[in-house]
């Protein structure tokens, strides 16, 4: 903590290990002070920081939290901004957070810089959440380059980890009073083990208080350990996650929504 915030700007990310105790510290977000709302455009980002997919987003996620009342909030790439996709998840959304205070602002090419700034710059002021999801990804963002993992030596995981404890930080630094659902990397193979790499060490920032990691992957496989790829579907016409997958995440969610928010 500097000065009493932590985080307010863009910096290098502390240590897996260090962010994980802060996270973990009880009394952390009754001592931060939340930053100051800012409300940044993106003609105002750093060049060559947000995709113009991203950029488009982020202007329209900061007028929708400067309206207030967000209850719940996504947060994350592609398959978060799917949610809101009529063929993918739009219905599923509608089922289950229609009666909710719901807002989505997961987009595709985001990336951890970028999403950091966005979060620092508007998309976490202005509403008091009662929950932030956040999807991770199995993915190498930096810069403006997104490289999936093809090999497990590929990896850096103090370095994954410390990008999302970062993240995670953020969220507790402006959204203090809200619960953090942190949802598992989903697989796309079965023969990829970076999932089950990837989600072993993002499950060390969840505390059981205030951050929550849930791992969904299993629900990507069939009974015979086959990948679903009705679940999700790596070629084409229609790539990416697939309806099932996100009745099978609101069933996820259910039981939080029903703990923190109804």
């Amino acid at each position: 903590m500097v000065g009493g915030r932590l985080l307010s700007r863009v910096r290098p990310p502390l240590g897996a290990t260090a962010l994980v105790g802060l996270l973990c510290c009880a009394t952390w977000a009754q001592i931060a002070a939340p930053p100051q709302a800012v409300w940044t455009p993106s003609s105002d980002a750093p060049k060559d920081l947000l995709t113009g997919l991203e950029a488009k987003h982020h202007d329209q996620f900061i007028e929708r939290a400067k309206a207030g009342q967000i209850d719940v909030v996504f947060f994350g790439s592609t398959p978060a901004e799917m949610w809101l996709w009529p063929d993918r998840g739009r219905s599923v959304w509608d089922q289950t957070f229609g009666s909710l205070n719901a807002a989505c602002f997961g987009s595709g090419g985001t990336r951890f810089d970028s999403l950091l700034w966005r979060m620092q710059h508007g998309e976490l002021d202005g509403y008091k959440a009662k929950l932030v999801v956040v999807h991770a990804e199995n993915a190498f963002f930096s810069g403006r380059g997104i490289r999936f993992f093809e090999n497990v030596r590929d990896i850096d995981l103090n370095n994954y980890v410390s990008k999302y404890a970062a993240i995670i930080a953020e969220i507790r630094a402006r959204q203090p009073q809200a619960r953090i659902l942190l949802f598992s990397v989903f697989p796309r193979s079965k023969e990829g083990a970076e999932p089950v790499m990837l989600n072993a060490a993002l499950a060390a920032l969840g505390n059981n208080e205030t951050v929550f990691f849930i791992d969904m992957s299993k629900r990507f496989f069939r009974a015979d350990g086959s990948v679903d790829d009705g679940m999700w579907h790596l070629g084409p016409p229609d790539p990416g996650v697939q309806k099932p997958a996100f009745k099978a995440w609101a069933e996820e969610l259910q039981p939080w929504l029903d703990r923190f928010v109804r």
